[in-house]
């Protein structure tokens, strides 16, 4: 179940990535177009917002995904000499200093969250609530520290 719902949040990631690279590019021929023809057609309004809002709550989907298919930075130049039992003895720090890490994060994004709604904090030029923006990504960081600590349980042969 993790790792379905890990893969439609990298997805889900990945989808607004895509969004702001469209907006990206019709922004920048919008510009073009206004070099040409200056006052015709403007740029897109609120893109700042956009794309600031979009990549905030993007970027943390991805993470669930890059833990369960350990796509995290490692070093192994040195760790591969090792012995299997050192070798293991890392891996499993390395997973618990990363569900720590997450966890850590989502305490923290839970009260910017927070802060936020309470503040009233809307986005500059679209007046959008930021407060909604930071709900995936406290939903991807718990994701992210469940698969790590579940990477921390010794699999179970049947």
């Amino acid at each position: 179940m993790l790792e379905r719902l890990a893969a439609a949040f990298a997805i889900a990631g990945g989808t607004i990535l895509l969004a702001i690279a469209a907006v990206t590019g019709i922004n920048v021929l919008l510009y073009l177009a206004d070099l040409v023809a200056p006052g015709r057609l403007g740029i897109v309004r609120g893109y700042e917002d956009v794309v600031r809002l979009g990549v905030g709550a993007a970027v943390p989907l991805l993470f669930p995904w890059c833990e369960l298919r350990r796509g995290h930075v490692a070093v192994d130049l040195l760790v591969e000499r090792l012995p299997s039992g050192a070798q293991r003895a890392l891996e499993t720090v390395g997973v618990a200093l990363s569900a720590a890490i997450a966890l850590f994060l989502a305490f923290w994004m839970a009260q910017g969250l927070a802060e936020t709604r309470a503040d009233g904090l809307v986005a500059g030029v679209l007046g959008w609530p930021e407060w909604p923006f930071y709900v995936p990504g406290l939903a991807a960081l718990l994701l992210w520290a469940a698969i790590a600590l579940g990477r921390l349980v010794p699999e179970r042969s049947a």
